[in-house]
């Protein structure tokens, strides 16, 4: 794209600015630039106003963009670069789901010919894993498939969700860097299993035994996980270290189509972790296992309108409520649950219980439900959005989750209780659906 077309939409999050601090380091950096449409370029931003945004590209070239054509991300940005002193988001605004109406251009999917003889190329495992798969790539995500199962949907799943995040999260794209984030689709059981015992190696190959023997435990019962690849053999493919492996034979979670729930629940997970500082950012840290597992959910959910993942079931906890109201079988119905049992008395959230959730075997139905409620909460207005941001970013300087305590500040209260007070108004009010 040569530049930004102009677009009638309005984006509910204007900001009053100043003119930009030519001195400013960061402000005049190159970055990409995204726009409701989902055209990007990269440019340096020179100054702004209300109204117009005016930009530097690549070839010298300076072009003024209407600001209400802008990403919430880059409106964060101009606002932290800008030197104003900004006006309030209108807490009513609503927010749009950028995975959903993006355009794509399936034709960004290729498959890949590293060596430009028209021949496609195969992701290659060391000798001693028998594996090979075919490898389709995109601008963020390389992506391996075997037996019958195709990478392309796969793939277009994954742009959509680095979209909505560099959408909505200044910096996002600067984090995530050049390279790919790879993706294997094992379309044979035969094939997941050789894959887990790379895994398994590769971290037996660190001294950490006990990390070796839990994972060689958990991934035969798994549909997915992520794993770590070797040095050489993500600098062979240009990947990140960090991929994401699915068991593509299971039919139950594994469907057809671009909106694939349970794919959708761990990419949304995957790319929420690059905006959080990458692999390990805040990972152990109390609040980490809540926040993450509420965003993969929400995605899921808000995305598919349903969800197959399956870290609760409704059909063996005691309460007559939860079971009969099958709310928490059906994720389309999970929030009116949730309501409802919100304003019985029958569930009270805490943000204490949440942070202290450190795994799914501690989780129950009104746990796994609340941290849904709680990342849409934090996600359901261009403000909270900010703030939200804002909490992520401090994930990748500080590598933990900030406390409650913090966490209510960024949100603009003084104490937890407040903080916890308007989340669950926000659960008892008909926006919570």
């Amino acid at each position: 794209m040569k530049n930004f077309i102009p677009i009638r939409a309005v984006l509910c999050c204007v900001i009053a600015l100043g003119f930009l601090d030519p001195g400013s380091a960061d402000a005049a950096e190159m970055r990409t630039w995204t726009n409701l449409k989902g055209q990007k370029i990269k440019a340096q931003l020179l100054s702004a106003d209300n109204e117009n945004v005016r930009l530097r590209l690549e070839s010298g070239r300076d072009v003024t963009v209407p600001r209400k054509t802008l990403s919430i991300g880059d409106q964060e940005f101009i606002k932290e670069y800008g030197g104003g002193s900004g006006v309030p988001v209108d807490p009513k605004a609503k927010l749009t789901v950028p995975e959903k109406t993006m355009k794509f251009d399936s034709k960004s999917i290729t498959r890949r010919d590293g060596n430009g003889d028209g021949k496609d190329d195969k992701f290659i495992f060391p000798d001693g894993y028998s594996l090979r798969f075919d490898m389709v790539e995109s601008e963020h995500f390389l992506v391996m498939s075997s037996g019958s199962v195709r990478g392309k949907d796969t793939a277009e799943l994954a742009e959509r969700l680095w979209y909505g995040m560099n959408f909505q999260h200044p910096g996002f794209a600067d984090k995530w860097g050049d390279e790919k984030m790879a993706i294997f689709l094992c379309g044979e059981d035969e094939d997941y299993k050789i894959l887990g015992q790379y895994c398994v190696d590769l971290i037996a190959q660190t001294g950490n035994a006990q990390s070796a023997a839990n994972t060689a435990k958990t991934w035969p019962a798994s549909s997915g996980s992520t794993l770590r690849l070797g040095n050489d053999l993500a600098d062979e493919y240009g990947v990140m270290m960090r991929a994401r492996a699915f068991k593509a034979s299971d039919k139950r979670r594994f469907k057809r189509g671009v909106w694939n729930p349970f794919p959708a629940h761990c990419i949304a997970g995957d790319v929420l972790g690059v905006q959080m500082g990458g692999s390990g950012g805040g990972a152990g840290s109390e609040g980490y296992f809540a926040i993450t597992t509420g965003h993969s959910y929400y995605k899921e959910i808000q995305l598919t309108d349903e969800t197959v993942t399956s870290m609760i079931d409704a059909n063996t906890y005691e309460s007559d409520e939860l079971v009969k109201a099958g709310g928490f079988d059906d994720g389309r119905k999970w929030a009116r649950t949730l309501r409802d049992l919100v304003k019985k008395g029958k569930v009270v959230p805490s943000i204490e219980k949440l942070y202290r959730t450190e795994s799914a075997m501690q989780l129950t139905p009104e746990l796994t439900v609340s941290m849904y409620g709680f990342a849409r909460y934090m996600q359901s207005n261009p403000d909270r959005l900010a703030k939200f941001s804002k909490a992520m970013n401090l994930v990748d300087t500080s590598r933990s989750i900030p406390v409650p305590l913090e966490l209510a500040k960024i949100f603009g209260f003084k104490t937890v209780k407040e903080f916890e007070d308007d989340w669950i108004t926000y659960m008892k009010s008909t926006a919570f659906k």
